[in-house]
Formats: structure tokens, C-alpha cells, sequence
């Protein structure tokens, strides 16, 4: 039987060699894909590749090190959301809410402040008791303004008793004058507006609520979250559309009083926007703003 020199014979125990197993690993390195060189810009600043001499853990003592590529990062990798931002729209969203309920519960704890709390403002003149017969016909006098508060209470119970009928018992301003008054056809436009206002001010302030909530996942995750501008688009346009339906009821009253609706602080009008729903529009203007400006796009992340 003819000899073979060149014959190896690899055992199980051979496998087992520390010889062997260092002879097997550099052959797999060698085979083994190289990281790809070609990164963009961005990714260049971020990852800096370099040799760098590490020791083979499996090897122990008896191998030397050995060069291998890694990837070791030169920096921390910017947040998606910025923290301070979504922590304004939690402050405004809840301000939003805020005036809402106050407006609605009239606390008597704030009396001397829930004008301040109020969505509009109506205004009457009376004559006062000591002027003569004579003055009233020539009309040299001043007349006395009697100031009525209507709040969110009052907007949205003449909407329940609207529906509900006599189910519901008190007197309500906002249902005297608007939508207890029986309208002809030519008033339809006014009776949709007096009707969608109080499901305005339910809508703006239970989207407030979720908006807050949103707000406040989010700035304890790391996440984007979406639809944030809109959510803040639909506060801001809601508010607007409950202060045109608003006008729609001073015009309806007296004349077209446009300016004079808009500008509380003085007495001009027999209907003015109230304190509270201006602070509500401003405050989802500001919500809007800090919404625009609280994630950080794709292209500033990376």
C-alpha cells in the first residue's frame, strides 16, 4: 500500500487545539466583508472609522492582538423632540382648559374675577331714573350700561335646554336672545351659527384635553409624534369660528359693530367678545407656534 505524503489527518482532538482555532478565525476574518467606506457627509460625522487594537476574547493570553475596523460614534445623536417646546404646549393647552372650566363653574371664590373668565359680554342701555321727560325728548342725557357676563355655562346650557325643551328649568341669556327665538328663513345662517357655537367651545376644549395629553406622552418618550400642528391648527381655527359665530348674534341685535365686537375694553358695542375667549384664541395661537417648532426634522436629526 503505496504512502501518502502529503496527507493530514484532522481529529477531534485537533479541533479542540488553541493552534487550530487561531488558524480558523483568521481565515474567517480574512473572508469576512469589510465595512463600506463610502458614507455620506452626514454619516462621516457621526462615525469616525479607524483601526483600533482590540484583544480577541475567545483567545485569552496566548494570541496576540489584532487589528480590527469599528465604528466608534464622535457624538450623541440629537433628539427628535425638543423638550422645552413640548413643555409650552402643555402649559397652554392646560391654560386653555383652564379658562374653559372657569368660565363655566363661575367659582364664587372669583367673583371679582370671572369677567375675566367670560366668552362674551352684552350691553345695554338704560336711561337712569332722574332725568326728566323734557331731556328724553331732546336727548340731552347719558345713558347708564347695564353690563350682563355670559360665560361658557350659559352658551351651553341654552344649548341643552334648546334640545331638551322644558326639561330644563332657568333662565339662560344666550337662549332669550339667540336660540329660543323662533327664526324665519331668512335668519338661517344666524340660527347655524348660534347653534354651532356651543359645539365649538365642547370641541376646541375636548381637543385641548387630548392635546394635552399627547403632549405629555411626548415629552416622556423620545418618539416623534405626529399630527402636533394640526391638532393645534384645529384649537385655533375652532376658537376663531366661535368668535364669527359671535357676530353673527351682535349683528343680528343692533347694527354691524365689527371693531367695537372685537375690542372689550370698551364699551361700544350691544355685544363684545369676552376676556376669556380672546385669551383662548391667543393661547392656541401660542400653541401653534410652539407645535411648529417642537420636533426637529429627519434632515436635523441625522
Amino acid at each position: 500500500m503505496a504512502s501518502r505524503k502529503n496527507k493530514s489527518l484532522i481529529t477531534q482532538r485537533n479541533l479542540s487545539t488553541p493552534t487550530y482555532k487561531t488558524y480558523h478565525e483568521e481565515r474567517m476574518a480574512k473572508n469576512a466583508p469589510k465595512p463600506s467606506q463610502n458614507l455620506t457627509p452626514i454619516e462621516k460625522n457621526y462615525f469616525d472609522l479607524s483601526e483600533v487594537k482590540v484583544a480577541n476574547e475567545t483567545q485569552g493570553r496566548r494570541v496576540k492582538k489584532d487589528t480590527v475596523l469599528v465604528q466608534r460614534t464622535n457624538g450623541v445623536v440629537k433628539r427628535a423632540r425638543r423638550g422645552f417646546m413640548v413643555f409650552l404646549i402643555m402649559l397652554f393647552t392646560l391654560l386653555f382648559v383652564a379658562v374653559g372650566a372657569l368660565s363655566f363653574l363661575q367659582l364664587p371664590v372669583l367673583e371679582d374675577y370671572n369677567s375675566y373668565f367670560n366668552m362674551f359680554t352684552k350691553v345695554e342701555e338704560v336711561i337712569p331714573e332722574n332725568v326728566a321727560p323734557e331731556d328724553i325728548e331732546s336727548g340731552n342725557f347719558e345713558y347708564d350700561y347695564v353690563v350682563t357676563n355670559i360665560g361658557l355655562d350659559d352658551i351651553i346650557m341654552s344649548f341643552v335646554k334648546a334640545c331638551a325643551g322644558d326639561a330644563i328649568e332657568g333662565e339662560y341669556q344666550f337662549y332669550q336672545d339667540a336660540i329660543g327665538v323662533p327664526g324665519s328663513l331668512l335668519q338661517i345662517p344666524n340660527m347655524l351659527a348660534y347653534y354651532s357655537m356651543p359645539i365649538l367651545l365642547v370641541f376646541s376644549i375636548v381637543l385641548a384635553i387630548v392635546f394635552f395629553i399627547r403632549a405629555f406622552v411626548a415629552i416622556c418618550t423620545n418618539r416623534r409624534r405626529k399630527h402636533f400642528v394640526l391638532s393645534a391648527v384645529l384649537m385655533l381655527v375652532s376658537t376663531m369660528l366661535g368668535i364669527a359665530c359671535g357676530y353673527a348674534w351682535c349683528s343680528s341685535l343692533q347694527g354691524q359693530y365689527i371693531m367695537a365686537y372685537l375690542n372689550p375694553m370698551t364699551i361700544a358695542a350691544p355685544l363684545q367678545v369676552g376676556y376669556g375667549y380672546l385669551i383662548m384664541t391667543i393661547l392656541s395661537l401660542l400653541a401653534l407656534v410652539a407645535s411648529l417648532c417642537a420636533f426637529r426634522s429627519k434632515k436635523d436629526i441625522q
